[in-house]
């Protein structure tokens, strides 16, 4: 069965258009499918998603004419993933996947079947402290939280019983995380496994009129930059890996 691969999208046609591009490369064809939940853009970005459906690069699209910001969206992906399904991965539309072989999916589920107190697994993105890392293992780092970038999610350690879905409300990383551990799971990132944060720029990839759009915007500090040594792989230099 395929892994979902669900994406919230506000704008950037551009970056979207890069990391579903980037999934069908760097992924191996018949283990996914896109499905992109779009969260009130503009006409021309609603086109280019549809277009997208039509040529088949996504599987499914919901248009919604409201910014219902991202707790919402996270308790529709779980319901939207089959009761089968044993994983899930949420991402947004401004992170890629490396290029490896075997390709950055296959690796990470095995690392969940091999870690079966995780619920949740991402690719390694500096800056790592963001993440609260606390203790490192061969593959894994165990962490607090991790963001919606190409993160794998066990479907029966979503905490659906305690999760509250919130219109226009944010910090779904730190509460799916933390009532997952409330429940026994963990939480962990990838130590050779790593992934690009495009929206790590100027403005973050939005215009000004789009970033006074955006609640959260005018408390961020300034995009996080640093070297990556391989542009397959996305691999930071040194001194920014774990």
């Amino acid at each position: 069965m395929p892994i979902d691969i669900y994406m919230t999208s506000w704008f950037r046609k551009d970056m979207t258009a890069r990391a579903v591009r980037e999934i069908h490369e760097r992924t191996a064809p018949g283990s996914f499918q896109i499905i992109i939940y779009d969260n009130g853009s503009d006409l021309d970005t609603r086109k280019f998603l549809i277009e997208l459906l039509d040529t088949g690069k996504i599987t499914s699209l919901v248009l919604d004419s409201r910014n219902t910001g991202c707790n919402y969206n996270k308790g529709i992906f779980h319901l939207m993933t089959e009761d089968t399904s044993k994983y899930y991965c949420v991402n947004d539309t401004d992170v890629y996947p490396p290029k490896l072989t075997p390709d950055w999916l296959s690796q990470m589920i095995t690392i969940m079947d091999n870690h079966p107190e995780l619920g949740m697994l991402a690719p390694q993105l500096p800056p790592q402290w963001l993440q609260q890392p606390y203790e490192v293992k061969d593959d894994i780092v165990y962490c607090q939280a991790v963001g919606n970038t190409l993160k794998i999610i066990r479907r029966e350690a979503f905490p659906l019983d305690k999760y509250v879905s919130q219109i226009g409300a944010y910090g779904d990383d730190g509460l799916v995380s933390r009532q997952m551990s409330e429940k026994g799971w963990r939480v962990a990132f990838c130590r050779k496994i790593f992934c690009l944060h495009a929206g790590q720029c100027d403005n973050w990839g939005y215009s000004p009129e789009q970033i006074a759009m955006d609640p959260r915007k005018s408390g961020y500090g300034k995009p996080f930059t640093y070297d990556i040594t391989n542009l397959d792989t996305y691999e930071p230099a040194e001194q920014f890996r774990i």
